[in-house]
């Protein structure tokens, strides 16, 4: 009897992602930079759940010799392409991912933090900083520019702990909905055609 089987490593990549989200709380002078790391598997967890499902639906809908050539066409894909494309493909073309859900709002998001923290081009910023006037302990207080306060607000360590913690929330909620544990109609992440 032949069986098939595959070896993913989405469920080790969301345990990691749940670990690291433990140790990304900010102290009250810095961002924790466990925040990088993160990012960078939360993103991981989401390729793998993506390309998995691309993987399956392949492996359901054509022959044997011809579900590898398939899927591949959408593996290569960037991963906003293949969040886009995940409703249609799964559900037969009855449903299509909802764009203005919270679970993909969310899973976009990350994906732009990833492409931060993974090919960051962060340039030299110039600006003129006012100084105050040394206090008794010899430090200074300045005010930061509005553009360079912009940027660090922006920044991807400045994510907040809670909107991590959707993340998290978020590619289990993809996992279920590619294990089927969550029925199509039943997920906010998907709408009827």
């Amino acid at each position: 009897m032949e069986t098939h089987f595959v070896f993913t490593s989405s469920k080790g990549l969301i345990e990691s992602a749940e670990y690291l989200l433990a140790h990304t709380e900010d102290n009250d002078v810095l961002f924790n930079s466990n925040k990088y790391s993160f990012i960078l598997v939360a993103a991981a967890s989401l390729e793998s759940l993506l390309n998995e499902g691309i993987v399956s639906w392949a492996f359901q809908l054509f022959p044997k010799g011809d579900h590898k050539r398939h899927a591949t066409a959408f593996l290569s894909m960037n991963l906003g392409k293949k969040l886009d494309t995940l409703g249609f493909l799964l559900s037969s073309g009855k449903f299509i991912t909802d764009n203005e859900s919270n679970v993909y709002q969310t899973l976009i998001s990350l994906i732009k933090l990833r492409n931060e923290v993974a090919h960051s081009k962060d340039f030299y910023k110039e600006a003129d900083i006012e100084y105050g006037e040394v206090d008794e302990d010899g430090g200074r207080s300045f005010q930061l520019p509005y553009d360079i306060s912009k940027l660090m607000d922006n920044h991807p360590l400045s994510l907040e702990q809670n909107k991590c913690q959707y993340i998290v929330e978020s590619l289990k909620h993809l996992e279920a909905v590619l294990s089927e544990e969550i029925e199509h109609s039943k997920t906010e992440l998907f709408k009827a055609l």
